[in-house]
């Protein structure tokens, strides 16, 4: 593949992974190569290659004779993602801040306070990122910060589970404040504890949600 398709396939991957997030894709929805190609005005190489990329990052199944697939995931693997999300954002945490330098904690202390603040729900979304991004920036493990990364867009996408957790902000601005205190004492054994908490609760509000909604659709 040559880097100009690469970089095409990056781009493509990028806009279909945000039209799932947003809902434009729900969860089921088939990706039919030529169509997608035609769409966006391309061959159906890099789109080919822009579905692989989403396959790898667990938003899209392959099936024989079927094609891809928006993924559906259930209650189960929810829990799994916010399990996996809680060890390595809280391992991450844990080997930054000992080289949390001040510059470090000002950003984060700000982006927290904006927060507070924000009401657009896609404001405090990436405000919300951008504060954890801070946070773990300092592990010194780029593999592990792309596991993260990688974890959380397959949670981004339901975006009536997001609204949730954003109407919840307070509480997790309480959470943020506490995980902050811990990064201020340099207590590392404890940022990590409020943040596997932190994570966890999120994880809860989400699996919450997912269940009042299959209740809904069996009753409707």
């Amino acid at each position: 593949m040559t880097l100009k398709t690469q970089s095409t396939a990056s781009l493509l991957a990028d806009r279909l992974r945000a039209m799932i997030n947003n809902g434009t894709l729900t969860e089921g929805t088939r990706l039919v190569e030529r169509d997608l190609a035609s769409q966006f005005s391309v061959s159906r190489v890099p789109m080919r290659e822009a579905i692989r990329l989403l396959e790898q990052e667990g938003l899209v199944d392959l099936y024989l004779n079927r094609g891809a697939v928006v993924r559906t995931l259930s209650a189960d693997d929810i829990c799994h993602i916010y399990h996996l999300r809680a060890l390595l954002e809280g391992d991450a945490i844990f080997h930054s801040v000992p080289d949390f330098d001040a510059e470090s904690l000002a950003r984060a202390e700000l982006v927290h306070h904006l927060l507070g603040g924000a009401n657009d729900t896609e404001k405090q979304g990436a405000l919300n990122l951008e504060f954890h991004n801070i946070l773990y920036a300092a592990c010194g493990n780029p593999r592990q910060l792309l596991l993260i990364a990688e974890l959380r867009n397959q949670i981004e996408r339901y975006e009536h589970l997001q609204r949730k957790l954003l109407a919840d902000t307070p509480m997790f601005q309480d959470e943020h404040a506490a995980i902050l205190d811990a990064c201020r004492d340099g207590d590392a054994e404890k940022a990590r504890e409020m943040t596997i908490e932190h994570i966890l609760s999120a994880g809860k509000i989400v699996l919450d949600a997912v269940a009042r909604s299959a209740e809904r659709k069996s009753s409707s």
